[in-house]
């Protein structure tokens, strides 16, 4: 399969998970390798929220392996910091660790970016934290995308703050969010109407309804939209019983990864290139619109 998308949001792959303890520079050119030959040409390798002494570690390892190998050096194009400054509310949170969850910090945000020497591209935050928009502001001032995601903020006047602060996008948009909201002043008719910010989805059959998608390629010009397959480490593996972000989940034969005890998804399986063959099957794009939603505009959202 030909390399050609880049992909935004990528917890782990093939057994690989970014967000464990003990990450090899082996693993980490391991799995970049079997990602190019699925498709995926550069990729934003994603932490959640977690330990920050581990998520130091695997990102000191992150820059060594591009120094070791040309494949990562070319492929690996930044590192996208989902967490740990969003929403413990439960739905908000989805499967983050609430022990982890963390205010805004500038202080533990220089600390990822200098182990990972500037490597950190994309951040997603929840706009109601206190302190918020400050904080977007200053990552937004250095170069760094901010994204709004896993919050319970759902008025425009909630997240206005940090969409003048900075903020460009909305985070996996109709996921992190909880089941019940507010039929009219909710998070996914906010990031609809907003004409100033991105909307990142995941297109792989399971996080949104076709009806759903629809909506979104409707509602938002092209120019607009970016998928991610928000791809966790049981991606390529067998069916079974997986420990996902210190949890319990359950892959399932169809490709669903999920946490019973949370009955919320943990992620996705489905590599870029089949999500982009989903999206020309099932909601009629045209290839011309799957390079942009899934190579032009993601380069473009993180400034490259």
């Amino acid at each position: 399969m030909k390399a050609e998308w880049i992909d935004l949001q990528i917890n782990g792959y093939g057994g690989v998970d970014f967000n464990a303890a003990g990450l090899t520079v082996e693993q980490v050119i391991d799995v970049t390798q079997r990602l190019e030959q699925d498709g995926t040409a550069g990729y934003l390798p994603t932490f959640v929220t977690g330990d920050p002494d581990m998520v130091l570690a695997n990102m000191r390892v992150l820059v060594e392996a591009r120094r070791k190998s040309a494949v990562c050096e070319k492929n690996i194009i930044g590192v996208h910091l989902e967490g740990p400054f969003i929403s413990a509310e439960p739905g908000a949170v989805g499967t983050h660790p609430t022990e982890w969850v963390r205010p805004p910090s500038l202080e533990l945000f220089s600390k990822y970016q200098d182990a990972g020497e500037g490597l950190v591209k994309l951040v997603t935050v929840a706009a109601e934290i206190p302190g918020m928009p400050e904080f977007v502001k200053s990552l937004s001032d250095s170069g760094v995308a901010v994204s709004l995601g896993h919050q319970m903020a759902a008025t425009p006047e909630e997240v206005e703050p940090c969409i003048a602060a900075g903020a460009k996008a909305y985070t996996h948009l109709g996921n992190g969010i909880p089941n019940m909201i507010p039929r009219h002043h909710n998070v996914i008719f906010t990031a609809l109407a907003d004409e100033r910010t991105t909307v990142m989805f995941i297109p792989d059959g399971h996080h949104l309804p076709d009806t759903m998608l629809k909506v979104f390629t409707r509602a938002v010009p092209m120019k607009r939209l970016v998928a991610v397959s928000d791809a966790q480490y049981p991606a390529g593996m067998p069916p079974g019983d997986y420990d996902v972000c210190g949890a319990k989940a359950r892959l399932e034969p169809d490709g669903l990864l999920w946490n019973p005890a949370r009955k919320c998804l943990v992620g996705a399986t489905t590599p870029m290139g089949k999500m982009m063959d989903l999206l020309q099957v099932r909601i009629g794009f045209s290839r011309e619109e799957c390079l942009m939603i899934g190579r032009d505009n993601p380069l473009a959202l993180i400034g490259m």
